[in-house]
């Protein structure tokens, strides 16, 4: 078992933190989805893959763009969905 935590603009119930299954990245992003389908369109792009402009921290590490597909999150980990942010 793993946690997720997102955003807590994203949820409105005030909830923030998930339950998830451990493994390769990717695809505990695309699970994820898949089992709670209001964040999909925010974590899931037209071609069926996580959006590359979210920020993905396994525990305290932000995993850079290159290394994502290869990160295995083990049980215990979090991962934080952070959102990309603009302004000056």
């Amino acid at each position: 078992m793993i946690k997720i935590v997102l955003p807590s603009v994203w949820t409105g119930t005030g909830t923030t933190v998930f339950a998830g299954e451990e493994g390769p990245l990717y695809e505990v992003i695309k699970r994820f989805a898949a089992g709670n389908p209001q964040f999909g369109r925010r974590l899931i792009g037209p071609d069926g893959q996580p959006l590359t402009y979210l920020n993905l921290c396994v525990d305290d590490e932000m995993i850079p763009r290159h290394l994502r597909a290869h990160t295995e999150v083990e049980a215990g980990c979090t991962v934080t969905v952070i959102s990309p942010m603009a302004g000056g």
